[in-house]
């Protein structure tokens, strides 16, 4: 009778699937701890459904659907956490993170915005808002809140490498560089400051130092970005061949670098135009770049207007 009694009284089926959900989220843990991430998953799953409010399970499902890639589903579980506590800044600020990551920026803004309300310290927060700001285009804001987060954590070499990026952007090139030789200040030997600090150069046209640094990078780890600024400071000491040949590497490691392309192609037509327009072979092969470019990206006014202007000789 006693047992009639507890099925039918209130709060008995609420409370076996709050033990369903406790036992579902315990069989996760042990899955996850043995490398068993699709049954964690599938565990958790079944856990937040018998217990919607089960923290821990939607905390460690978000987590693991990050790691996983599957970015949109952590955004669910990392939005259902923020709701059922919203006080805890952690929420709010993995929300964003994914956010970011989706695209979604002005949403990854505010949920930002809203962690650093419940955190103020947090340099992480302040250094990815100011990410999403600098896309977004608000230089002003993107500034402001990387110099909190370098305030807050002046050891932290992608704060300052940030830092420098964004000072970069709104071509205050003094600042960025001020930030980017904090950066090697604290460790000399940064593959993302170097690439970073090397456009930083070209802009300033000290091209010697720029190429020194750039090669520092590309001795560290070859990549079509740091092959492309080579590119970019050799073609700007008119050293034609050198740097169509970096603009070709950067294209071998990425074939659909459309800005490696755009930038071989000015090279060749201005040793073209250097050289009263006589030697054809490079005209023809910046127009075939210009061809590529565009068929790997169609909306390109200028470089269709290039295109235009120069697939016949003048």
């Amino acid at each position: 009778m006693v047992g009639l009694l507890c099925a039918t009284a209130p709060g008995c089926s609420s409370y076996r699937q709050r033990r369903a959900a406790d036992d579902q989220y315990q069989r996760a843990v042990y899955a996850k701890d043995n490398g068993n991430t699709v049954q964690a998953i599938d565990s958790l799953q079944r856990a937040t459904k018998a217990n919607p409010k089960l923290v821990p399970a939607h905390e460690m499902l978000g987590d693991l659907y990050k790691d996983t890639g599957d970015f949109d589903k952590a955004s669910q579980e990392y939005d259902t956490l923020a709701k059922l506590e919203p006080k805890v800044a952690d929420h709010s600020y993995k929300l964003g993170l994914m956010q970011q990551l989706l695209g979604k920026l002005q949403r990854a803004a505010e949920s930002y915005a809203k962690a650093i309300k419940l955190e103020p310290k947090s340099a992480d927060a302040h250094m990815n808002l100011g990410l999403v700001y600098l896309a977004l285009g608000d230089h002003q804001k993107a500034i402001e809140h990387l110099k909190q987060a370098t305030a807050l954590n002046p050891a932290s070499i992608d704060a300052w490498t940030n830092l420098g990026v964004a000072y970069d952007d709104e071509n205050n090139l003094a600042n960025a560089e001020k930030a980017y030789r904090k950066a090697l200040e604290l460790e000399g030997n940064r593959y993302t400051v170097f690439i970073n600090y090397g456009g930083n150069l070209i802009q300033q046209n000290r091209l010697d130092e720029a190429i020194k640094l750039l090669q520092q990078a590309a001795d560290m780890k070859d990549g079509p970005l740091v092959q492309k600024r080579m590119g970019d400071a050799l073609s700007k000491k008119g050293w034609t061949d050198a740097a169509v040949g970096r603009y070709e590497r950067a294209i071998r490691l990425d074939p659909a670098y459309i800005n490696a392309y755009n930038a071989m192609a000015d090279t060749l037509i201005a040793a073209y135009q250097r050289g009263m327009q006589l030697n054809e072979p490079l005209r023809e092969k910046a127009v075939a770049a210009w061809k590529t470019s565009l068929a790997l990206r169609l909306d390109q006014p200028a470089v269709a207007e290039h295109l235009s202007k120069w697939a016949k000789s003048n």
